[in-house]
């Protein structure tokens, strides 16, 4: 693993050198915290980071993007310590657009952000490939990638890595497969996506996921939008799952931003199967409905959010739905200068069921670029 991390870093050298006009740049982070159940035991948390990124244009059309970082997570405890390195190449990019006959054909390629249109099977960092041809009336996409090289200490998935690695632990190997139409503005304004969704199994669990998804999106008013969204998926054909999901916006002011909203993720119950996917969201809506609600208020230099979400679970044991408990964030960022930014944020956990295990974290972040 060290010698793949020295050729890809010393791969990213060597591409950089002969290109101009390129821009760099980088970013301290430091992430303090706490974490405590009941208010009884306190684990404190503290991470820093340094990323740095750089980007180059290749001709008119086409542009490289690359970041690294180092970083690590210390978590201290009465009962325990656990110290965790991180180097990681978190982005490697090749993408660009040029026009084709009557449309425009965007292509990336290498290690970027990816996501499904509901964002409930995939929604994290991938290596692979994306493709997107755009007319006027629709738009086309496929994408295929591989999770396996990734940096499972810094990504975000439902499957835990298989391996035990420090400093470059690889991430549990999926194969992503999508292919995707969209149909902007099909009528009054409304957007139709069409999307199906593979997520081939590379690893030793073999249960391969597929999933068919559809979201209606746009306007209802000039200051409403709305945002409905469905995945039928399924576990290697055996067993059908659902993920739907439906939001409302409102922007009453340009400052001010209203959104309600609410998740249902199927459990194990009669014909269907608990939802589950590759994204780290499919651990918090399975088996359960949610309604959540949050407000934010922002300006060139803050950001003000507050929001709530109760969680109602289905009790496979009394086959039934019950409250299982609310979740209540509020956070704050201020730009102090344009390279300066400082941000807290609390969230609180209160727990309805007859465990009562309420829990409270608190961070404060502060991140300076360069």
């Amino acid at each position: 693993m060290k010698k793949l991390l020295v050729s890809i870093f010393t791969a990213l050298f060597i591409l950089s050198a002969p290109l101009s006009a390129f821009e760099w740049g980088g970013v301290i982070k430091d992430d303090t915290g706490i974490t405590t159940p009941d208010f009884k035991d306190i684990t404190f948390k503290q991470s820093n980071a340094l990323s740095l990124w750089f980007k180059a244009p290749l001709g008119d059309n086409f542009k490289l993007t690359a970041e690294g970082l180092y970083k690590y997570n210390l978590s201290v405890s009465k009962a325990s310590k656990d110290f965790v390195n991180i180097l990681d190449l978190s982005l490697f990019k090749f993408d660009g657009k040029i026009d084709a006959g009557s449309g425009l054909l965007s292509l990336s390629a290498g290690r970027f952000s990816v996501a499904d249109a509901t964002g409930a099977v995939i929604a994290q960092t991938s290596d692979g490939i994306s493709v997107t041809y755009a007319l006027d009336t629709v738009k086309l996409g496929a994408y295929a990638g591989y999770t396996g090289l990734l940096n499972g200490l810094n990504v975000a998935m439902a499957t835990a890595p298989e391996k035990n690695v420090k400093l470059y632990n690889p991430a549990y190997a999926y194969a992503p497969l999508g292919l995707t139409v969209e149909l902007p503005s099909l009528f009054l304004n409304q957007n139709i996506t069409l999307q199906g969704y593979a997520l081939l199994d590379c690893g030793s669990n073999k249960s391969s996921m597929y999933y068919g998804n559809i979201v209606f999106a746009g306007p209802i008013t000039n200051i409403i939008y709305y945002n409905l969204s469905t995945s039928l998926g399924s576990v290697n054909f055996k067993s059908f799952m659902n993920y739907t999901g439906f939001t409302l916006y409102v922007f009453p002011t340009e400052e001010i931003a209203v959104n309600a909203g609410l998740d249902f993720g199927s459990a194990e119950q009669g014909s269907m199967a608990a939802f589950t996917s590759a994204s780290a969201k499919s651990g918090e809506v399975s088996g359960k409905i949610i309604p959540r609600v949050s407000f934010a208020y922002g300006t060139d230099v803050m950001c003000f959010e507050l929001g709530g979400k109760y969680k109602i679970a289905y009790d496979t044991a009394k086959a039934k739905y019950a409250g299982a408990g609310a979740d209540i964030n509020a956070g704050f960022v201020y730009n102090i200068f344009s390279d300066l930014q400082i941000g807290l944020n609390v969230n609180t956990f209160i727990d309805t069921t007859e465990a009562k295990q309420n829990n409270f974290t608190a961070n404060l972040n502060i991140a300076l670029a360069f």
